[in-house]
């Protein structure tokens, strides 16, 4: 099959690492991708050799370039799956021009996104079935959904090396996320100081955005300049790595799709503490501490009880990894190719 997966981020982070997985995967398997993404998108150095890769302005909701480019790929390609807001927006407008292969078109739902920019989309991929139900009640326009949870490569997962190769005997608490609105590094910043006077921890925080330094502010605010390691980004192809430096993860988000990044911890068979957002139970079950949303004072609580107890992190740890394998590449890559031959 002709292939064009089309995302219209810049930066990294969940929906750009199924992009790669999937481009990346479908090529490995004999079809022919091209990828759409804006010229500064992380994402772009991530895909192998001889996926096409078109830099794509996308300037607004608007914008007729890309409209009349995405009419043309309904015409011209076998799938056309996008990913994201105004990939979504636009790409949607295009099935004005050509309704003949509307069929063609599949939207990529990764998390909880405003309707109003999926008002034009027939057939969306859900990242859960939580985001499924969410769009069914939402967006009465959709006519087909699937469920195709977020993958990993397990391999690569048992294959990391630390990125952290200093050795220390303090309990190292861990989040690889995007300072952004949603992600609670101010719950976790918060939470930790409860625990700062216990000098056996530390707080390592990967990933950039526009939040970093007002979080670099919090913490000096807090006490906790001296305990609190900001790694800046980190590479996609280091995640792992990340992940296997630290002894616990934290995700104090407030909404998740089907989240990547924990996944990854939990491959690499890292303790999870995270909030009790909408489709946590779903996607990570048992196998990690799911405490009140906002709860910071659970937070603080739940942590402490993995720094203290060894055995309950191995415990955790066991639970993760054993999870995580419900969640491989293959699977995804598998259910995608089964959608657009069911589809078309």
């Amino acid at each position: 099959m002709k292939i064009l997966q089309a995302i219209d981020a810049g930066g990294w982070g969940g929906a750009e690492n199924v992009v790669v997985q999937l481009s990346n995967g479908l090529a490995g398997r004999g079809h022919e991708v091209e990828v759409w993404a804006r010229k500064v998108s992380v994402l772009c150095g991530e895909l192998q050799e001889g996926i096409r890769v078109r830099n794509i302005p996308f300037l607004n909701d608007y914008d007729p370039f890309t409209i009349m480019m995405f009419k043309s790929a309904l015409k011209n390609y076998d799938v056309v799956h996008v990913h994201l807001g105004r990939a979504s927006i636009l790409s949607g407008y295009a099935t004005f021009f050509c309704r003949q292969n509307v069929h063609r078109l599949f939207c990529h739902m990764h998390s909880f996104h405003k309707p109003k920019h999926y008002r034009n989309q027939k057939q969306i991929i859900c990242v859960s079935k939580s985001v499924e139900m969410y769009v069914k009640e939402s967006m009465p326009w959709v006519e087909r959904t699937w469920i195709v949870y977020n993958g990993i490569n397990i391999k690569e997962a048992r294959d990391a090396k630390p990125l952290i190769c200093e050795e220390s005997k303090k309990v190292r608490i861990g989040l690889l996320a995007t300072f952004k609105n949603g992600k609670g590094h101010e719950d976790l910043l918060k939470a930790f100081s409860i625990l700062a006077k216990d000098e056996t921890v530390e707080l390592v925080l990967g990933g950039d955005g526009p939040l970093l330094s007002s979080m670099k502010r919090l913490a000096e605010s807090l006490g906790l300049s001296q305990r609190v390691k900001f790694l800046g980004f980190i590479r996609p192809q280091k995640a792992f790595s990340f992940w296997k430096s630290v002894d616990i993860a934290c995700f104090p988000s407030y909404i998740e799709g089907c989240p990547i990044s924990a996944i990854e911890a939990m491959a690499v068979g890292t303790p999870l503490v995270v909030y009790d957002y909408r489709g946590a139970k779903e996607v990570l079950g048992e196998s990690s501490i799911i405490i009140p949303l906002g709860d910071v004072s659970a937070l603080a609580h739940a942590l402490n009880s993995l720094t203290k107890d060894s055995l309950l992190r191995a415990k955790y740890a066991r639970l993760s990894e054993w999870k995580s394998k419900q969640y491989s590449q293959d699977t995804m890559i598998n259910r995608i190719l089964h959608i657009y031959e069911k589809a078309l």
